[in-house]
């Protein structure tokens, strides 16, 4: 922080990182006991891909190192480019806990290389007793995490969303997941890539 921005009371904006990514980790239990929700054994990371040399080796270099260490915990890794040429990493296993250390190790690896800024979310998606889906997003940007709940699925062409459930799902789940208290950032995905 420099003379002026100390003088004029001015911060500068502390950048988020994935760190309160492992949040979901302890709260899969209390999703699973209290709301009856089941993790679907997949999980996603996207974040904005870069038309450059470097980014382009990252990317190689990033996706050689998931398979490695996702190997063995038997999940299997599969990359993604969508219809906006962002980019994903969709991760498939049974070990929850698994799930949640591959997408932090992709995403630590974003941040560690300089990419911080390319980083939109990380998505969970579970099933409820029902077997409606529902989503976690977590908010690289803002390092909070907020349900999506869509009416039917997330391939619906109506792109209706249940907030009633929503907002239930993020009070019941304060205490023990960081949610983001500004809903108007709480924002769909649709076409899901899985």
């Amino acid at each position: 922080m420099g003379f002026f921005d100390t003088l004029f009371g001015r911060q500068k904006p502390t950048p988020m990182g994935p760190e309160k990514l492992f949040a979901i980790s302890t709260a899969e239990v209390a999703l699973e006991a209290e709301q009856n929700l089941t993790p679907t054994n997949t999980a996603a990371i996207c974040f904005k891909g870069m038309a450059s040399g470097p980014f382009t080796q990252m990317q190689a270099e990033l996706e050689q190192l998931l398979q490695l260490s996702s190997h063995d915990d038997q999940l299997t890794v599969k990359p993604y480019n969508d219809e906006f040429d962002y980019r994903w990493f969709i991760f498939s296993g049974a070990n929850f806990q698994a799930l949640v250390t591959a997408l932090h190790i992709a995403s630590q690896t974003l941040v560690d290389k300089g990419y911080q800024s390319t980083l939109l979310f990380a998505i969970f998606p579970f099933t409820s007793a029902q077997g409606h889906e529902m989503y976690w997003m977590y908010n690289y940007k803002r390092g909070m995490f907020y349900p999506f709940v869509p009416q039917t699925d997330a391939h619906d062409r109506t792109h209706t969303r249940n907030n009633p459930e929503e907002m239930r799902l993020a009070t019941a789940m304060k205490q023990e997941l960081p949610i983001d208290p500004e809903y108007e950032r709480w924002f769909p995905v649709w076409n899901l890539p899985f």
